[in-house]
C-alpha cells in the first residue's frame, strides 16, 4: 500500500516531465523549382481536359475523350515560380492521331529560376475502345485472292473489311480510316486512306500493281487512334 501510495505522489510529477520536452522540429523539403504544376487541354467544346502530371516518373498522362475527334490539341501549362517550359504553353501539337498510333514521342523540358532542368514525357492515349477486324482469309493456307485495279482503263476492283468499333468518317474534320498493305517482312509497301466508312465496314479499293507489286500481304486498318492487324494475308495479283 505504501509503495502504491508514493506512485501515485510521484504521477503528476512524471507527467509534467514529459509535457515539457523539447518537441523535434522537421523542415517540411523544398519543392523543385523545375517542376510541371498542371497541364490542361483547352480546345475542347467542352470541360477542359486535365492530365495527370508524375513530378517521380516525369510523365504527363492525358486520356483525351475520342468523341471529340481532335487532331490537333493545345495545353495551358502551369509550372513552378520563375521557370519556363519548352514547348510554351498554348504551343499547339498538331498531327495527333498520327502521334497516337505510332508512339511519336512528345517531351517537354521545365527550366527553374535556378537553372536546373526537368524532362516530362507527354503520354497520350484516347477513350476509344479497341478495334477488331474480320479475316478476309478464314484460312492461312489457302489465302483469299484480291485482283489489282487498273486506273488507267477505270476498272477497279472493290472489297469489304468488316469488323468492330470503326470510327465512321469524320470528313469536316479531315479523319478517314486508312488501309495499310504489309508485306511478309512486316513492313508497309501501301497505305490508301478511305472514306466509305461506318461503324462495322469499311469500303476498299484494291491496289494497281504499281501501288502493291503481286505476293502475299496482311492489312492492317487504322481507325483515328487504333489500329488492327489480320493474321492471316491475302494474295493480291493480276487477272
Amino acid at each position: 500500500m505504501k509503495i502504491k501510495h508514493l506512485l501515485l505522489q510521484a504521477l503528476p510529477a512524471i507527467m509534467l516531465a514529459a509535457a515539457c520536452k523539447e518537441t523535434e522540429t522537421i523542415e517540411v523539403p523544398a519543392q523543385a523549382s523545375n517542376r510541371i504544376l498542371s497541364y490542361k487541354i483547352t480546345n475542347v467544346p467542352e470541360e477542359l481536359v486535365y492530365g495527370a502530371v508524375n513530378d517521380d516518373k516525369g510523365t504527363i498522362t492525358v486520356i483525351l475523350p475520342y468523341y471529340y475527334y481532335l487532331t490537333t490539341i493545345q495545353p495551358e501549362i502551369t509550372v513552378s515560380e520563375g521557370a519556363t517550359v519548352s514547348p510554351a504553353s498554348g504551343v499547339l501539337i498538331d498531327s495527333i492521331t498520327k502521334k497516337l498510333t505510332e508512339g511519336v514521342n512528345i517531351e517537354y523540358i521545365v527550366t527553374g529560376k535556378d537553372g536546373s532542368k526537368a524532362t516530362y514525357k507527354l503520354l497520350l492515349t484516347t477513350q476509344q475502345p479497341d478495334i477488331t477486324l474480320d479475316e478476309l482469309s478464314p484460312d492461312p493456307a489457302n489465302p483469299t485472292v484480291l485482283y489489282h485495279s487498273k486506273p488507267a482503263t477505270f476498272e477497279f476492283n472493290f472489297f469489304d473489311i468488316t469488323g468492330k468499333n470503326f470510327i465512321p468518317q469524320q470528313e469536316l474534320l479531315g479523319i478517314f480510316s486508312t488501309i495499310s498493305y504489309l508485306n511478309e517482312q512486316g513492313n508497309v509497301v501501301y497505305t490508301a486512306v478511305n472514306g466509305d466508312n461506318y461503324t462495322t465496314r469499311i469500303g476498299a479499293t484494291v491496289p494497281s500493281a504499281e501501288q502493291v507489286p503481286a505476293g502475299l500481304y496482311r492489312i492492317k486498318v487504322t481507325s483515328y487512334t487504333r489500329s488492327a492487324t489480320m493474321k492471316n494475308p491475302v494474295k493480291i495479283q493480276s487477272l
